[in-house]
């Protein structure tokens, strides 16, 4: 087929190349590039055309005709359709090679820095199975309601893969299938029409206590007595492993987040990472794969080099996490978080690891740089652990501000750290070594942290 004529729906042959960040393979047809979701590099695939943005084809595979040597078959029945896992037809082993070779290339390619090093990935240690967080959409067919994840490309479609999802432990399958039975008679809310009033349901799980947190979203409080007997019949048939549960009201929009109301049992669970506990409540940010989060905590010590009389800076440091696993080592640590509820948590934590070196201030960062500037303070090492989006120029001019010898970056987007270390590099901070930690098996996306340096 002419490229020239291709559309939305049409079927092509390609020949696939190399993986890229974001999962796909990418494909080229008569000058047009085309990123293929679902295959392996050196593949010989069809593929239905799924979207067009700014002159570039998105595709899914439908055939494999010259499968690659390394492709497997995926653990996951619902892989193609649901939206979560795309690795899962990758073995681990080589999903690890990829997310090295695009980390290198993404980094190099964006920021234009290249003399710098950059260590080998840590695994995670859990292939499956190790997603302490989940958030599944009710959904109903002519077989009932169900729980599910978006269809990939389909925001308003679902695949009903809640119960066999193995990104989750097994004990929340076993929860996830009970709810959908007491779910039947239900109206999911339907967000074409928008009619229905049940939404979410959201899953935290404590890997050390065996425990979870389960939260129901809803459009609108109809009988809050009905969803605590929800959770009161949870905890009957799964005692050993239900916390405590809570709604959120929500009536519009594709989060799960809303006005928090707390019906059950405990508000918060217990995490373990080395030898310190940390508290998790239901809308607080925590790492999502916590016996892989070990790891990366120690590369952001390794890479902090801290010293006995050093005072730290922890910005977006969510429940504390990062600055009370160091604080042994430093004089003082400094959280930042603009999270009311993280910050909670985070004093929470102090007190459960008996610290008396880590304060927090609430509020948005470059807001609270601000007035740290007046107050003429300065640290000998920030921590940066933002959200996807990255740092925002006027908070790295900040930063800089301050002097500190060295910034430790710890990244969940490759591309905002080459943005931001670009910045950095205008100021005379040098980024000098990087190291990708996976997080997230099966997917393509790829944790880091990374070493600025003062030059």
């Amino acid at each position: 087929m002419d490229t020239e004529k291709i559309e939305i729906g049409d079927l092509v042959e390609l020949s696939t190349k190399k993986l890229v960040y974001g999962g796909a393979a990418i494909a080229h047809k008569e000058g047009k590039t085309i990123f293929v979701y679902g295959s392996l590099p050196d593949e010989k695939v069809v593929a239905r055309i799924v979207r067009k943005r700014k002159g570039i084809f998105y595709a899914q595979t439908e055939e494999v005709i010259e499968p690659s040597e390394k492709r497997i078959e995926p653990a996951c029945p619902h892989f193609g359709l649901c939206g979560g896992c795309i690795w899962q037809h990758i073995p681990y082993k080589n999903q690890l090679a990829y997310k090295q070779d695009i980390f290198s290339e993404t980094v190099k390619k964006i920021s234009k820095i290249y003399d710098f090093e950059i260590e080998p990935i840590i695994p995670s240690p859990e292939e499956f199975g190790y997603r302490n967080k989940m958030e599944f959409t009710f959904g109903s067919d002519d077989r009932g309601v169900y729980l599910g994840l978006h269809k990939r490309w389909k925001f308003d479609e679902l695949t009903p893969v809640a119960k066999d999802c193995l990104l989750i432990p097994e004990e929340l399958r076993k929860i996830v299938a009970f709810v959908e039975n007491m779910a039947q008679g239900e109206a999911p809310y339907d967000p074409r029409t928008g009619k229905g009033y049940i939404r979410f349901l959201t899953l935290r799980w404590s890997f050390f206590e065996r425990k979870a947190l389960i939260g129901i979203t809803v459009t609108n409080l109809i009988e809050k007595e009905i969803y605590k007997f929800w959770f009161e019949a949870l905890s009957k048939e799964f005692p050993k492993n239900i916390a405590g549960g809570f709604i959120t009201i929500n009536p519009a929009g594709s989060s799960s987040q809303g006005k928090y109301i707390h019906l059950f049992g405990e508000k918060r669970i217990k995490e373990k990472i080395g030898d310190k506990i940390y508290t998790i409540s239901a809308l607080s940010f925590f790492q999502t794969n916590p016996k892989a989060a070990k790891s990366l905590f120690d590369i952001v010590l390794e890479y902090a080099e801290p010293r006995s009389n050093d005072t730290i800076w922890d910005l977006y440091c969510g429940a504390g996490t990062i600055g009370i696993y160091i604080s042994e080592k430093v004089k003082s640590v400094l959280g930042i978080e603009s999270e009311e509820v993280s910050i909670e948590d985070a004093w929470i934590n102090v007190e459960l690891n008996n610290v008396k070196n880590n304060h927090f201030i609430h509020g948005r960062v470059n807001t609270v740089l601000a007035q740290l500037l007046k107050d003429n303070i300065a640290p000998d090492t920030i921590i940066v652990d933002p959200p996807r989006a990255g740092l925002a120029k006027k908070v790295i001019h900040k930063i800089v501000s301050f002097a500190p010898k060295k910034v430790v970056y710890v990244s969940c987007n490759p591309s905002t750290l080459a943005r931001d270390a670009a910045e950095f590099a205008k100021y005379d901070y040098i980024l000098k070594k990087a190291r990708p930690i996976d997080m997230f098996p099966q997917t393509y996306h790829i944790e880091s942290v990374a070493l600025i340096v003062k030059k």
